[in-house]
């Protein structure tokens, strides 16, 4: 056990509190410690388990009465593994899961432990839905706040830009409610880099009608991927707003293949006279691309392994799959060194990528954004599957554009999370400095308060 020393005040802290603290030796302490990486291990000196807001503000205040570092979890699907931290405080909104929804004014309010297959089942119950990605697991919050990427995207814009209303516990214990009319600049800061300027307590969303979907995938064994790719490479600038695409290297039995998985958010017939040349273009092993409905889509398209794991990975984005990025996609994808591990590739485009925006979000670019990715369950496979991941984005990184996805990000340091907020940096590190100069929260792909 991971014994850490006690806290003066604790016990009254801990009688203040509607939810529940838990310390070391707590017998539940080793399993509220870990995050979706196992390869994050982190030992907090407390985890509050926080039940409703005022709870959170408690938690602010204690924590900057002690001096602790403090780490904000929900979901615990951090790549970085920012929702934990070491000899500091975790607040743990987890148990906040109360909702509101207006269906005829297309809203939702939530708190922020709401997980999105919990989302996606109760949106779907009223036809409409949340931009989210397909792991049911993620927190809702964290996921939006970073972006919020998915494959309603191209239609109706990344999970931020659904936001419309915030409810903030800022770095001083205050509530703030954060919208165009109130806030503004907060507002603005959140919706894109919300980790760095307070904790929110609820997350007003502008639903979207989406009921059906044409979608599924074409699988090709991994020697044809050069000549897949190429294709890919016309066809992607070409396709519409109505369309998701994207491309990955993953395990099969016997042979490691290349999917491409459409989903296409129209006119069914519409959809599959487009689809038409890239499903009659060296015809796959397996074509699985059918009318479903969009929960069924999204509870069965997660392809990350079932179960413990430990992984890395390394983002970025390219413009056009050039020839020297096929190669180098070939190349690496025949070494790779166990089946959990590739690339992932995904087609941005349309209104939401090609035009500005009023929120922080920073990744607004059209083409592919690709992250490079091994999960490992042996210890033993650590150290080849990090190499392989470094190895492989080393090589790629000189292709790419320089920017990234801010939930792509591991631990890279300060250049990196400046390529994630791109331009908006300067503005962000002002509103930082206003609402958090002391840099409070700091357990995020950190944005320094400006001098």
């Amino acid at each position: 056990m991971h014994e850490k020393p006690r806290l003066s005040g604790i016990a009254k802290f801990a009688r203040s509190l509607s939810g529940e603290l838990v310390l070391p030796g707590d017998r539940r302490y080793s399993k509220l410690c870990r995050v979706r990486n196992r390869a994050v291990n982190k030992y907090p000196a407390a985890i509050v388990r926080c039940a409703n807001q005022r709870d959170v503000q408690l938690a602010v205040e204690f924590a900057h009465l002690k001096g602790l570092l403090t780490a904000v979890r929900s979901g615990a699907h951090s790549f970085a593994g920012h929702g934990v931290c070491d000899d500091g405080i975790v607040i743990d909104l987890s148990s906040m899961k109360r909702v509101q929804i207006d269906p005829a004014h297309r809203r939702i309010n939530i708190e922020p432990g709401v997980i999105a297959g919990e989302l996606d089942c109760l949106t779907q119950s009223f036809k409409m839905a949340v931009p989210l990605g397909s792991c049911p697991t993620v927190g809702v919050a964290g996921y939006s706040l970073g972006g919020g990427e998915s494959s309603l995207t191209p239609k109706f814009g990344y999970g931020c830009d659904s936001i419309l209303r915030l409810t903030v516990v800022t770095a001083d214990s205050k509530v703030l409610t954060a919208r165009e009319a109130d806030n503004s600049d907060l507002f603005w800061a959140m919706r894109g880099a919300g980790a760095n300027f307070g904790i929110a307590t609820s997350l007003e969303f502008q639903l979207h009608p989406i009921e059906n979907v044409l979608s599924g995938s074409l699988r090709y064994p991994i020697r044809r991927d050069k000549k897949v790719l190429r294709f890919l490479d016309s066809f992607a600038p070409r396709i519409p707003s109505e369309l998701f695409l994207i491309a990955a290297v993953l395990p099969h039995p016997g042979e490691r293949m290349l999917d491409v998985k459409v989903v296409w958010m129209g006119d069914k017939e519409k959809g599959a006279g487009f689809l038409r040349p890239l499903r009659a273009y060296l015809r796959p092993f397996e074509d699985t691309i059918k009318p479903k409905a969009y929960l069924d889509e999204q509870r069965g398209s997660y392809d990350v392994p079932e179960g413990e794991y430990s992984s890395h990975r390394r983002a970025g984005h390219f413009k056009r799959l050039t020839e020297d990025i096929i190669g180098t996609i070939t190349e690496h994808a025949s070494s790779s060194p166990h089946e959990a591990s590739g690339i992932t590739m995904i087609y941005w485009h349309g209104p939401w990528c090609a035009k500005p925006h009023d929120n922080a979000f920073g990744f607004r670019r059209t083409g592919f954004e690709y992250w490079i990715h091994s999960y490992w369950q042996k210890t033993g496979d650590r150290e080849k599957s990090w190499k392989w991941v470094e190895e492989f984005f080393g090589a790629m990184e000189p292709l790419s554009t320089g920017a990234v996805y801010v939930n792509d990000l591991e631990n890279e340091g300060e250049a990196r999370s400046r390529a994630a907020y791109g331009d908006k940096y300067h503005r962000l590190s002002l509103i930082k400095r206003k609402f958090d100069p002391d840099n409070f929260f700091r357990v995020n792909q950190n944005i320094a308060p400006a001098i």
